[in-house]
């Protein structure tokens, strides 16, 4: 009993002794591999079986980090797009024009796009309107927010936010790869000795400085979206600022409202027409004579029946 348990214990000494080996075996062999397959031959040139590619090494995808603790809007990990759209209805257009380049200034930002229409010669009376695209830093996006609703009557506001984290960190690892790359075959080229090694390694830093191009410019562009917050902003003048009455009010401010409401496009109305009027004085000119000239006739030949009917009863 004694002989076959040390004849099992010895056994599986020996297959934890093979299998330590065959690991230190794969090691070994690992370790002696991957300086040979980087190394320069014997002659001082390149192996014609050399792979530029695998050599500088391959796109390795890190994920990215995680958001730190707090606000997702203040970790520095997170990388999102804020943007904002405002419609804004103001009585004092060049005031609020005005306190519109003021909030820009203060909230240290700059208008990328400023249009505005009405208010020329031609129709300088007419109601104007602007739109506006603003960029300010992503830190002053909550302040700009907040002083935009003291340039008028808010009538819509619309907000978004997009998290670029994954594509941000994904496109700033190939360039981390695409510069390690570069690195390795700039070592290699300095010891090159043959023309055609020269120029295949040459080739392979062009296309490897194009891709650190194209990386470096997507996150730059990156950079400036997320540093940056966007907001559109369309100004309009109104000559009146109402408030309209939600369906939840009282019956009594409804009606109020209403009737408000009705009087008001009445003394509109009544303007919009002399506005016309006055724009088409000599067709109302012009008709009023046809309409006085056609009473004129009608009178006249209402009579003649009058008259013609009187002699007729005369007759009889």
């Amino acid at each position: 009993m004694r002989q076959k348990l040390f004849v099992i214990c010895m056994a599986a000494a020996l297959l934890l002794a093979g299998c330590g080996g065959g690991s230190l075996a794969s090691d070994g062999a690992v370790a002696d591999s991957a300086p040979a397959s980087s190394s320069l031959s014997g002659e001082g040139g390149y192996d014609s079986g050399w792979n530029w590619e695998m050599s500088a090494g391959g796109d390795s995808m890190p994920e990215a980090p995680e958001s730190a603790a707090g606000s997702v809007y203040q970790s520095a990990s997170t990388k999102l797009i804020r943007r904002a759209e405002l419609n804004i209805e103001t009585e004092q257009f060049d005031q609020s024009v005005a306190a519109l380049n003021q909030l820009t200034a203060d909230c240290g930002g700059y208008f990328e796009k400023a249009s505005l229409y009405g208010g020329s010669r031609r129709d300088v009376n007419a109601s104007r309107s602007g739109e506006y695209v603003v960029r300010v830093p992503a830190a002053q996006y909550d302040r700009f927010l907040s002083g935009a609703g003291d340039l008028g009557y808010v009538t819509g506001r619309d907000e978004s936010s997009e998290d670029i984290g994954e594509r941000y960190y994904d496109t700033e690892t190939r360039l981390k790869t695409q510069r390690t790359k570069q690195e390795r075959l700039l070592s290699l080229l300095e010891r090159a000795e043959t023309m055609e090694d020269i120029i295949s390694l040459e080739n392979a830093l062009s296309d490897v400085e194009y891709q650190i191009e194209q990386y470096a410019s997507e996150l730059n562009r990156y950079d400036a979206l997320v540093d940056f917050a966007t907001f559109s902003v369309c100004l309009r003048e109104v000559g009146r600022v109402t408030q309209e009455v939600g369906e939840t009010a009282s019956l009594g401010a409804r009606m109020a409202a209403g009737f408000q409401t009705s009087v008001r496009n009445l003394g509109q109305g009544m303007q919009s027409f002399l506005v016309w009027v006055s724009y088409n004085l000599f067709l109302v000119a012009i008709l009023a004579g046809v309409a006085v000239a056609a009473g004129i006739v009608g009178r006249r030949e209402v009579k003649k029946l009058q008259k013609q009917k009187e002699a007729d009863k005369t007759e009889k």
